[in-house]
């Protein structure tokens, strides 16, 4: 086992509400190039940064979820769990920052962790720090025998159907402190609802705000969606116990939920209108290039024509 002492679980089934790996095992392994190389790499590519997203946004996508956590009052002495922590891409922002054995993830890929403790952290940060990670993809929340101040789900519950979103949530409630946040992005297109029964990826699974907010409901969760990026577009709710709605009536106030349909429908207008103009654009340009080459075929043909005229009158 590694230094940094991960729990394994090896359940020999697997239910419609697992987890599953994010790419099919029979893929290119990437592992051993460069962080620089990775940036090349399709989102999915077996490489610890590719394969959890864009490469590219690897430092972004870290920076704004740690951002957003300590925004919502994530402090060294809360506990965390990173629900999908991949290979650590904020975690490796939250151990630092947290007090020792603070720190838990989730995460059914163990090479992800591996590699992101080899070639982001260190050994010796885990030793240090002794985050604990269990490597299931059952959504049990409730694993690790330990009840959260915050959890996060940064880009997983943007693949998940709807029987796993309903696992996650239900996990969620009984893993959470009666005054605890749980902070999650999703995926909008507009109303649309993914009734798929499969984890997808890289593909999104698209939730409007509306559903999501109901779904929270549904498992005595307040859920308030939040206007905050992570790199993919996707938008942030934030979960807690109904019984702390007054205490957390600060976070409606700013991004209530009206107000973030309201954008989000702006939003998918504006994509909308801007994939017309770009498609108009290309077809102009492309007739522009037609007339341009009629044109040109006319002034090639027009001397020929006078050289016509020209023999005729001679012969003539």
């Amino acid at each position: 086992m590694a230094l940094h002492e991960v729990k394994r679980d090896s359940a020999e089934t697997q239910s419609s509400t697992d987890m599953p790996e994010r790419q099919p095992a029979a893929v290119e392994d990437h592992r051993a190039v460069s962080i620089d190389e990775a940036r090349e790499l399709d989102a999915g590519a077996r490489h610890y940064r590719a394969y959890v997203g864009s490469a590219k946004a690897y430092d972004v996508t870290a920076a704004s979820q740690f951002a957003l956590m300590v925004t919502l009052g994530l402090r060294e002495d809360h506990t965390l769990l990173d629900i999908g922590c991949g290979s650590l891409c904020g975690g490796r922002l939250f151990i630092p920052y947290l007090r020792t054995g603070n720190y838990y993830g989730l995460e059914p890929e163990s090479w992800l962790i591996d590699d992101a403790v080899s070639f982001e952290l260190g050994e010796e940060l885990i030793r240090l720090k002794r985050p604990s990670f269990r490597h299931t993809a059952d959504f049990s929340l409730t694993g690790f025998g330990v009840a959260f101040d915050f959890m996060l789900a940064q880009s997983v519950l943007t693949h998940t159907s709807q029987s796993q979103l309903d696992r996650c949530l239900s996990e969620a409630r009984l893993a959470l402190k009666p005054e605890g946040l749980f902070a999650a992005s999703f995926f909008s297109n507009g109303r649309d609802v993914y009734d798929g029964s499969d984890w997808i990826y890289p593909a999104f699974a698209p939730y409007s705000v509306r559903f999501v907010v109901e779904k929270g409901r549904q498992h005595g969760l307040a859920a308030y969606p939040l206007i905050w990026k992570n790199g993919y577009e996707h938008y942030w709710v934030v979960f807690a116990h109904n019984e702390q709605t007054e205490r957390f009536s600060w976070l409606a106030n700013i991004c209530g939920e009206q107000r973030m349909l309201r954008v989000l429908e702006l939003s998918k207008d504006l994509n909308d209108t801007r994939r017309k103009y770009l498609k108009i654009k290309h077809e102009l340009k492309k007739a522009r290039q037609e007339l341009a080459t009629l044109r040109g075929d006319e002034r090639n043909r027009s001397p020929e024509r006078a050289s016509e005229r020209q023999s005729d009158d001679d012969a003539g």
